[in-house]
C-alpha cells in the first residue's frame, strides 16, 4: 500500500510528490508558505507501532529561548549511507536500555527488536521480578539479556560495566530511562510547597534521576568511541587490565538521557514538584556539559521531554489530563527513536520534545 505526500523541496518552491509505503505519520505539521505552497513536515517509520492511529496534538510552546536547533524528525533509518541505518541494520551493535522492566523502558525494548538487528542489554533493579521483560527475553534469548542495576548502588553500575566490557566490548546507544516522581500519597514527592520536601526523597530523587545516569554514562563512554584512538584499555573487575579493540568505521554512538518538560528553568511558570524538576534541571545540565566532552569522541547526546505517556509513573496524575495529550507508550518510544534517529551533529548536548522541538533550557 502507497502514500502520498505533497513536499515542499527546501531548494525550488514547486510542490514535489513522494510516494512510499504507508506509515505513522504523526504529527503532520500542514501551513502554507509565503509563495502559497504547502508545506508538510511528516515523519515516516521504518515500522508500524500499535498506535498508528494515534494523532498527538502540536508540542506546547516553551517560555524562553532554546539554544539549539529544533531537530527535523525523518526517516533517517531508511537511508543506506545514515548513521540510523548503518546502526540499525549492524547485528554486532549493542543497545543499553536502563529503567527497562516496565513503562517507557519495556517499551524501548520491544521498539528495538522492531527497529533494529543488535543485541539489547536490558538493566533493571530485580530481573527476578521483571516478568514482562522475561517473557521478551524468552522469545528472543539470542538478542536481549537483562542485568542487574540499581542507579543508588555504584557498585551496581561499575559492574554492570565490566560485564558488558568483557562480553559485548563495545556500545552503540545508551539509553537512560529509569527515573523516579513519586505519587504524593506513598512518597513526600512531587512536592508542591518547599515545606513538603523531605532530604532523603530530595536525594533519592538526584540519585536516581540525575547522579546515576551520569555515572553510568561515564563506565560505558569508553565503549562507545568512534574517533581517535581504536584500542582502549580498562580496568577489570579483579583489578586485571583489559585491552579492547572497538570497532572500525561504525557511526557516531547516542546517548539518550530521558528528561521532562518540567526541568526547564526559564519554562517554570507553576513552580512545585522540587525533587523532580531539580532532577531533572541537573540531568539536562549534565547533557549539555556532556555534549561537549563526548563529541570528541564521535558520541552525541541529548536529553528527551516524552510528553505525559500512559504510564505508571504517570498514572496518579492523569485525572486532569486530556485524551490527546496522553501518549500510548508505543507512541513516545518510537517517537523518541524517531528523534535518535534524525539527530546531527548540531543537535548533542541540546533538549528536546518528542516531535523534536527545542526546548529552553
Amino acid at each position: 500500500m502507497k502514500c502520498l505526500l505533497l513536499v515542499r523541496s527546501l531548494v525550488m518552491p514547486s510542490i514535489k510528490i513522494y510516494r512510499g509505503p504507508i506509515a505513522r505519520i504523526p504529527p503532520v505539521f500542514a501551513y502554507f508558505g509565503d509563495d502559497g505552497n504547502i508545506d508538510v513536515g511528516c515523519r515516516i517509520l521504518t515500522r508500524l507501532s500499535s498506535s498508528s492511529s494515534f494523532q498527538a496534538p502540536e508540542p506546547p510552546q516553551s517560555h524562553g529561548q532554546p539554544v539549539f536547533p529544533d531537530v527535523v524528525v525523518q526517516n533517517n533509518a531508511g537511508l543506506n549511507d545514515s548513521n540510523a541505518f548503518i546502526r540499525n541494520n549492524d547485528a554486532d551493535a549493542v543497545f543499553v536500555v536502563n529503567g527497562a522492566s516496565r513503562g517507557i523502558g519495556l517499551q524501548f525494548v520491544k521498539s528495538l527488536l522492531q527497529r533494529a538487528k543488535g543485541k539489547i542489554v536490558a538493566c533493571c533493579r530485580s530481573p527476578s521480578t521483571a516478568h514482562d521483560l522475561q517473557i521478551i527475553v524468552s522469545g528472543h534469548p539470542e538478542r536481549v539479556r537483562i542485568l542487574p542495576l540499581d542507579l543508588e548502588q555504584q557498585s551496581t553500575i561499575d559492574d554492570l560495566g565490566n560485564t558488558i566490557t568483557k562480553e559485548y566490548q563495545r556500545v552503540d546507544a545508551l539509553f537512560n530511562v529509569a527515573g523516579i516522581l513519586g505519587d504524593g500519597i506513598t512518597t513526600p514527592g512531587p512536592e508542591r510547597t518547599l515545606a513538603s520536601i523531605e532530604r532523603d526523597w530530595l536525594e533519592k530523587s538526584l540519585a536516581v534521576n540525575a547522579i546515576g545516569p551520569v555515572m553510568l554514562t561515564k563506565a560505558l563512554s569508553p565503549l562507545m568511541r568512534t574517533t581517535g584512538r581504536r584500542t582502549i584499555t580498562v580496568e577489570g573487575q579483579d583489578g586485571d587490565q583489559i585491552k579492547i579493540d572497538l570497532p572500525q568505521g561504525r557511526p557516531q554512538t547516542i546517548v539518550a538521557n530521558l528528561s521532562a518538560r518540567v526541568g526547564s528553568i526559564s519554562d517554570n511558570r507553576l513552580g512545585g514538584w522540587y525533587s523532580y524538576r531539580l532532577s531533572k534541571s541537573a540531568l539536562n545540565q549534565a547533557t549539555k556539559t556532556l555534549g561537549l566532552e563526548l563529541k570528541r569522541q564521535g558520541t552525541w547526546i541529548l536529553a528527551l521531554h516524552p510528553g505525559t505517556t500512559d504510564t505508571d509513573l504517570s498514572k496518579p496524575f492523569q485525572k486532569n489530563v486530556q485524551k490527546e495529550r496522553l501518549f500510548p507508550v508505543d507512541f513516545t518510544v518510537n517517537s523518541l527513536l524517531d528523534v535518535t534517529e534524525s539527530m546531527g551533529d548540531e543537535h548533542s548536548g541540546g533538549y528536546f520534545d518528542w516531535a523534536g522541538k527545542a526546548i529552553p533550557f
